[in-house]
């Protein structure tokens, strides 16, 4: 387990790992160089040395975790054929990489109005975002055009499922009443219950194939949730 203020381990990692404990917990605006230099046992000096400003850091963070879930996505669902699959893929996928990363994919969730409007970063990042989503418009409106589906907006429920899915960054806990391989099932089958599909889904979730998102603080105590949230 790496310890933020110790000099001899990496400093960009430790760096990143720190940003995304702090914006987390307390919010990208209300997080400075000074506190975040202060989580590393660095200097302003020193932070400024590995990366050329907060918002290029928030930018990279965003980056690397847009990406992640997408080359993982692509990785899942690539010979997948069935609508109905995919769909249970992306659901349980999107429910376990924010169970097991709170940390950065709530910075990844929220802090995207913290990038300067009309930055080269922004628009990156929204591509970034826009691409995954791809794969739930492609895998809802192959259902529908099957026969598979039955909804009447295909914009809504995309939007409804993946809300449903993003929320356990808020309340997942591992040690709570319920395994991660149960919450994904189970948010699988309401999830294909609202598409009212008919079909038996019929390939599983692999938790190996989830990304890896490098900068998320390991120790629990870090975690920026309230315990009485935590399910």
């Amino acid at each position: 387990m790496m310890d933020l203020k110790d000099r001899d381990a990496d400093a960009s990692r430790r760096i990143r790992m720190a940003a995304v404990l702090l914006f987390a917990r307390q919010g990208y605006a209300a997080t400075s160089i000074r506190d975040l230099a202060k989580e590393v046992n660095m200097t302003n000096a020193g932070i400024y040395h590995h990366v050329s400003s907060k918002e290029a850091l928030l930018a990279d963070l965003m980056r690397v975790a847009q990406q992640g879930l997408i080359d993982a996505t692509e990785r899942m669902v690539r010979d997948v054929q069935s609508p109905a699959d995919r769909l249970a893929l992306l659901i349980g996928s999107l429910t376990a990489s924010h169970a097991i990363a709170p940390m950065t994919t709530r910075v990844m969730d929220a802090e995207l109005r913290a990038l300067t409007p009309g930055s080269a970063a922004l628009d990156e990042i929204i591509a970034l975002r826009d691409a995954y989503e791809e794969h739930w418009k492609h895998a809802i409106a192959d259902g529908v055009s099957a026969g598979v589906f039955r909804i009447a907006d295909q914009k809504l429920t995309r939007l409804a499922l993946m809300s449903m899915c993003t929320g356990t960054s808020e309340w997942y806990r591992p040690d709570g009443d319920s395994t991660l391989e149960q919450v994904c099932a189970e948010f699988v089958a309401i999830g294909l219950a609202a598409v009212r599909a008919p079909v038996q889904v019929v390939t599983a979730l692999d938790l190996s194939l989830l990304p890896d998102f490098p900068w998320e603080p390991p120790d629990a105590r870090d975690d920026p949730r309230p315990a009485e949230a935590r399910r």
